[in-house]
């Protein structure tokens, strides 16, 4: 089975939530479950990837690694796995950009 990915690179396949509460980003238009634990309506990187920029993921945009990708960090990261994390979505989603 191919993974289910985000705008952001996150894997969402891989998440627990994943066909329990949540059949990733792009089949609930950014609506995602936990949405609530952080006080937002929509997925921000969703809001501006698909909805403000018309792009099919962040990897087709010029800014990526945007803010968004260095505020969004779980406090149980430390900063070098967060650092680390960041860099293995932009590659992941940069790579779809050289397949197609």
């Amino acid at each position: 089975m191919n993974p289910v990915l985000g705008v952001c690179g996150c894997i969402c396949s891989e998440c627990d939530l994943f066909n329990n509460d949540c059949k990733g980003c792009h089949a609930v238009e950014g609506v995602a479950c936990w949405l609530h634990d952080v006080g937002l309506d929509v997925c921000d990187f969703y809001a501006c990837c698909k909805k403000d920029k018309h792009l099919q993921h962040c990897g087709e945009c010029q800014e990526i690694p945007c803010s968004k990708f260095w505020a969004n960090k779980n406090p149980e990261w430390t900063k070098e796995e967060h650092q680390q994390i960041v860099q293995d979505r932009v590659d992941l989603l940069r790579g779809l950009i050289n397949e197609g």
